[in-house]
């Protein structure tokens, strides 16, 4: 719960003593009354005031984040480092910026919520952070809201006008107060132990602002789709990225188009439409009253649609996709569990398996994380699975 603001309980005791005072007062009554009427209007204005309101007073000017980059720098503030103009953020991403006016220096988070690669100029200022160490020498005022003031506001000023804490770490050093709202939206400030006073501010909302345009997406096909040679048949390199699923063949990662020119279609209700910039979505493919679900990439620095993208990873058989399926080297479904381990001594692939009730999973060709070839072996009785054979097929090729 919030701690009622110290400042709200001394305007309350103010308001409630003025009122017989006025009712003593002959001389100039109206005009009294008319100002303190003022003082009340103005007290109630402070009072409404929080630091969820994620706002920063810096040298007079008001700064309500977060803002745009246009708008921030509006104010006279300039990039430390000339060379980081133009930088990009790729979406959903941030990073922190020093910038500098006059003598003053600060750190801004520069974040990117736009579905497209944008030069930082484009971003949205998110979070800034103050050093006292900066500003002691400096006349230039540093405030947040309810009178809390860098190089002069204690913890004692600090929770009378916030309340406790969402967290408090007590250093050696410094005591720090966090104010949470929401993941990436908090104050946090420092009190160190020496002065006793406020010389570390920082501050993130990384929310959009009102208004915010995420951008376009673009059906422009990429280059290296179009470059995309689909394999005529499966290499028998064991150690290939490729995959056969119901007669057709593809290299991974592929991109989703190539299946879509086989015969498999687009979910559209089960698919996402816009892929961001360097991320990934969800795709639903169909065919053959069959269909199955898996993540799609974007590997380019502008929104496309899911046909654009690349499927990194692909599966067949079991109990998802009831097609005929091969991986590289004469691995296929239905190949017994002896045959496909004779393969794997033959050429000499290191593997790993483990077991898990009436299965067993083989993984091989697997370098790193992304890279890996798996088959399913169904080892139970129960099933019309045919006993030690391989029932299910997967190749994983991360871009």
């Amino acid at each position: 719960m919030k701690k009622k603001n110290m400042f709200m309980v001394l305007c309350a005791t103010l308001v409630f003593c003025s009122t017989p005072f006025l009712k003593a007062e002959s001389v100039g009554a109206e005009e009294t009354a008319t100002e303190a009427a003022a003082e009340t209007e103005t007290e109630s204005e402070t009072e409404e005031e929080s630091w969820t309101d994620f706002q920063i007073t810096i040298d007079e000017d008001v700064y309500v984040l977060p803002m745009m980059y246009e708008d921030f720098v509006s104010y006279g503030w300039s990039l430390k480092d000339e060379e980081e103009a133009g930088d990009t953020l790729e979406p959903y991403s941030y990073s922190f910026y020093y910038f500098v006016k006059d003598d003053m220096n600060v750190t801004a988070y520069v974040l990117n919520l736009g579905i497209n690669t944008m030069p930082i100029e484009e971003c949205i200022v998110a979070g800034i952070s103050i050093d006292d160490y900066y500003w002691s020498d400096l006349e230039e005022t540093v405030a947040l809201p309810c009178g809390i003031v860098l190089g002069e506001s204690t913890l004692e000023d600090i929770e009378a006008a916030y309340g406790t804490p969402t967290d408090t770490y007590e250093g050696t050093i410094y005591t720090q107060y966090t104010y949470e709202e929401d993941y990436n939206q908090e104050i946090e400030l420092q009190v160190f132990l020496e002065s006793g006073v406020l010389e570390d501010i920082r501050i993130e909302n990384f929310i959009e602002p009102e208004g915010f345009d995420e951008g376009e997406m673009s059906t422009e096909v990429p280059q290296s789709i179009l470059a995309y040679t689909k394999p005529d048949s499966l290499s028998t390199d064991l150690s290939a990225y490729e995959i056969e699923i119901d007669g057709d063949c593809y290299e991974l990662p592929v991109p989703v188009s190539v299946l879509l020119d086989d015969g498999w279609e687009l979910d559209e209700d089960d698919s996402d439409s816009v892929v961001v910039a360097k991320y990934y979505g969800w795709v639903t493919l169909k065919k053959n009253n069959q269909s199955f679900s898996a993540i799609v990439t974007n590997d380019e620095d502008y929104a496309t649609t899911p046909e654009n993208c690349w499927l990194e990873e692909l599966s067949v058989g079991g109990y998802t996709l009831d097609m005929d399926g091969a991986l590289a080297g004469g691995v296929y479904i239905g190949l017994t569990e002896e045959e496909f381990l004779s393969i794997l001594e033959e050429n000499s692939m290191e593997y790993e398996y483990t077991d898990s009730g009436d299965y067993r999973y083989y993984t091989y060709n697997s370098p790193s994380y992304g890279y890996s070839c798996e088959v399913t072996i169904y080892v139970g009785t129960d099933s019309y699975f045919e006993k030690d054979t391989i029932i299910s097929l997967s190749c994983e090729n991360s871009l």
